[in-house]
């Protein structure tokens, strides 16, 4: 059986191409999976481990610890085990040049040569408080080269101006969570208490017993353990996050498989109808049903062993490429090889069990069939296991309704899941009764549309199946536009509920600069500028407080339309939530307030306003702070927006006025929207990355469907040339049939992925904020447009072969 599998092989390779490559780039994501969680954990750890590589004993001070002064390291120094002690200082600054500020971390760097953990590229080591030195990448990405000075302002202290005197190359890159990394000397850090020590242990002493004797003879604060179990400690805290990205792809492989498994089920579907009356003369000589039925398994078991061991070895390749760009392979190459075995069989797996149910059905052909001259031909019908599926469907799907509600995460996930699985056995019955639907249409139009209606009909179950696999891919593409779509609008208009500006930069005391102002008013999307007055005064039970007085102009802006609507003939004064407790008071009640030396009385109501400046600042008038007669200065710069404002590019021109004016302090909208949607961004496009495997593999099941039909009906083509049609007309008909296709595809994906997408933003954000429903309609007309180019493209190689069918052919025998 095994020789006679490798001959069916031999004879019809191009036929079992497309099994070969839908499980090639099943198997390759999920080899590139395992490939890259276990590399990108061998780089986490060497990142981890780097800065203690030259050390064999930690000690760090507890945060929580009462200071024990600049000077403890010494007391780790003392040890008669302990060679060599370097303290270690790190200190989080903002990093000021003439176009930029960034949040920058500065470590320190080791006086002692053998506790210095990389080497020197070019430049000199930092020896002053004035010098510093950084790797190659951090340079390049500030825009930095030796001998550049720059400012250092620090949340607590003066600034300093320091000169980069020294380039490093560091062979990663470090994961510190801001923007930018420098390394200064130990004088840079005078005064500062050390965060750790780390030491190099006397020739012959152990590492783990002077740990233990330094944590028994240490003040209480200080632990010490050896610089290998730091290392893994700071791993350990690295890996959280790339596990969760290991699920992800691990569950977007997964879709690609099943995809691939719907490929190579129609195509063993295809190829076993076309040998069908091979099939009807083995059982006629002899061969039963189990043995037509191995045959089948054993061609599915050596294409799909060809294509596990061609995708694993080319996993290995791009899972390395993946992590290499994201700067996680410090460690090096790391093979997982239970992994890449487990992903084999599982691509092997994955092909037999999806050639099992064509397998039984060749199996059940009857040795009569041999002496008949055409295919018979089926329809997929409702019957048990659709209905059992729609119950799923509808089980699965109103969990995940009940999870979007209760704001419960993993039950609308599963929820989601378990609906899916229902909805792909119910949709391939439902995609044929939608092709029958449209075949009266296409027979209106008559001539070549007719034909390719004709063709559908003929093959229900292929087009089904070919259209299912678009169906997962588009509908998955189509759910996550959505729901980024609809995150960012619900983002936005929660973040204008809570910011009433969108911009607000403020300065400690004084005045915000003349220049500094401008600038904000020369941006264009800004509807709204104004510096805002500002007083320091005493107000009531609320202490010491920064009044803003601003202009009705700005108030009917920010949407604080109450400030001029007073209602009780008081003067309004705009408070926080947590000031109007202080209060005792209710939103809108009239409250008694000495107000610096002035009693008056203010109608008090709660407001986002109060607190767009990023600290709590009540707000009034401009007449009423004229009436209290305080000092004033304008201490803040609100602005504005207008609705259809580009909100990354406002922040990147605030960006640049923070830069110029070290001074103030930027909050608002705009820095806590552009962390939440960079993070969304990268999600969403990590994703249609993914997904873009899984319509690749659709593809190729269209385009297999439509290539197989055609040799299917050479001699129908043939007769067709024969009585007229040209070759235009004949790639026209497959041009038809995969528009169908493709069109159906489409439109099914973006009916079922619009509600998914929505109930799963629902889930997320929906306990958090009022859902805001956005439906991208640019983005699923795209989807469209790309679904009938897909359509089109896979009728290139096709049209071309049963463009080549001679007329002559009709006459030939089978």
């Amino acid at each position: 059986m095994l020789g006679y599998a490798w001959a069916q092989i031999r004879a019809y390779p191009v036929r079992l191409t497309a099994v070969l490559l839908a499980i090639v780039l099943g198997t390759t994501f999920l080899a590139a999976t395992a490939v890259f969680t276990s590399t990108s954990a061998a780089g986490l750890r060497a990142v981890a481990a780097a800065p203690l590589s030259a050390a064999d004993v930690v000690v760090d001070l507890d945060p929580e610890a009462a200071d024990p002064g600049p000077e403890w390291p010494d007391l780790v120094a003392d040890h008669p085990d302990v060679a060599v002690v370097a303290p270690y200082h790190a200190r989080t600054v903002e990093l000021l040049t003439d176009d930029q500020r960034a949040t920058t971390n500065v470590y320190s760097i080791a006086a002692e040569p053998e506790l210095r953990w990389f080497d020197l590229e070019e430049g000199v080591w930092p020896s002053a408080t004035d010098e510093i030195i950084a790797d190659s990448t951090t340079l390049e990405a500030a825009g930095l080269a030796i001998g550049d000075t720059v400012r250092l302002v620090p949340s607590e202290g003066e600034e300093s101006r320091v000169t980069v005197v020294g380039a490093v190359e560091l062979g990663f890159q470090p994961l510190t969570g801001v923007q930018y990394q420098f390394y200064a000397s130990e004088a840079y850090f005078a005064g500062d208490t050390p965060v750790s020590a780390l030491g190099r242990v006397a020739d012959g002493a152990s590492a783990s017993a002077t740990a233990a004797d330094l944590t028994a003879s240490l003040p209480e604060g200080l632990g010490a353990m050896t610089a290998e179990e730091q290392a893994d400690l700071a791993a350990d805290r690295f890996a959280g996050g790339s596990q969760q990205l290991e699920l992800i792809l691990l569950a977007f492989a997964l879709i690609a498989l099943l995809a691939a498994a719907m490929v190579i089920t129609n195509t063993f579907t295809i190829l076993l109808a076309q040998r069908r009356r091979d099939t009807a003369l083995l059982r006629l000589v002899g061969a039963d049903r189990a043995q037509v039925r191995n045959l089948v398994v054993t061609e599915s078991l050596i294409t799909g062993s060809a294509g596990s061991l061609l995708g694993v070895a080319t996993g290995v390749g791009v899972g390395y490429a993946a992590a290499s760009m994201m700067g996680l392979t410090g460690g090096g190459l790391d093979v997982n090889l239970p992994a890449l075995g487990g992903a084999f069989l599982v691509g092997v797996g994955t092909t037999v069990c999806a050639a099992w149910l064509p397998a039984r059905r060749a199996a059940a052909t009857a040795p009569v069939e041999a002496l008949r001259s055409a295919p018979l031909q089926g329809y997929p019908r409702f019957g048990v296991v659709q209905v059992v599926g729609a119950a799923v469907a509808l089980v699965g799907v109103a969990a995940m309704g009940v999870g979007a509600a209760a704001g419960s995460l993993p039950l609308a996930i599963g929820g989601g899941f378990v609906g899916a699985i229902g909805l792909l056995v119910v949709l391939r019955s439902a995609i044929s009764g939608l092709i029958r639907v449209v075949d009266p249409l296409l027979r209106r139009m008559g001539g070549i549309a007719e034909l390719a209606g004709a063709n559908l009909q003929r093959n229900l179950g292929r087009a089904a199946t070919a259209t299912l696999a678009l169906v997962l891919g588009l509908g998955l593409i189509t759910a996550l536009t959505t729901a980024a779509a609809t995150g960012r609008a619900t983002i936005d208009s929660d973040l204008r509920d809570r910011y009433p500006v969108d911009v607000s930069a403020r300065v400690d005391s004084g005045s915000v600069g003349p220049g500094t102002v401008e600038m904000v008013a020369e941006i264009d999307s800004l509807d709204m500028v104004e510096a805002v007055r500002t007083a320091e005064v005493e107000i009531g039970e609320l202490g010491a407080q920064t009044l803003v007085g601003i202009s009705p102009d700005m108030a009917r802006a920010a949407g604080a339309d109450e400030l001029d609507e007073g209602g009780t003939g008081f003067p309004v004064m705009l408070v926080s939530g947590d000031q109007l407790a202080v209060l005792g008071a209710e939103s809108g009640r009239d409250v008694d307030l000495v107000v610096g030396e002035v009693d008056q009385t203010f109608t008090v109501v709660s407001s986002n306003l109060a607190t767009a400046s990023g600290e709590v600042a009540p707000v009034v008038l401009d007449d009423v702070m004229d009436s209290l007669g305080t000092d004033t200065d304008q201490g803040m710069v609100w602005g504005v927006a207008g609705p259809e404002t580009d909100r990354d590019e406002l922040a990147d021109r605030m960006t640049q006025v923070a830069g110029a004016d070290p001074d103030i302090a930027l909050s608002g909208a705009l820095s806590e929207r552009r962390d939440i949607t960079e993070v969304l961004d990268i999600l969403v496009n990590l994703s249609l990355a993914m997904l873009f495997i899984t319509v690749v593999i659709a593809i190729i099941g269209v385009t297999n469907t439509l290539g197989l039909s055609v040799l299917e009906r050479t001699r129908e083509s043939a007769l067709l040339r024969a009585l007229g049609l040209t070759r235009s007309g004949l790639r026209g008909t497959l041009a038809v049939e995969a528009m169908v296709i493709a069109s159906l595809g489409a439109l099914l994906g973006i009916l079922i992925g619009v509600p998914y997408g929505l109930v799963g933003v629902d889930a997320i954000v929906g306990a958090t904020a009022p859902l805001v429903v956005s439906v991208p309609w640019a983005t699923l007309g795209l989807v469209l447009l790309a679904a009938l180019a897909i359509g089109i493209a896979a009728t290139v190689f096709p049209a071309h072969r049963a463009a080549r069918v001679a007329p002559a052919e009709g006459l030939s025998g089978d």
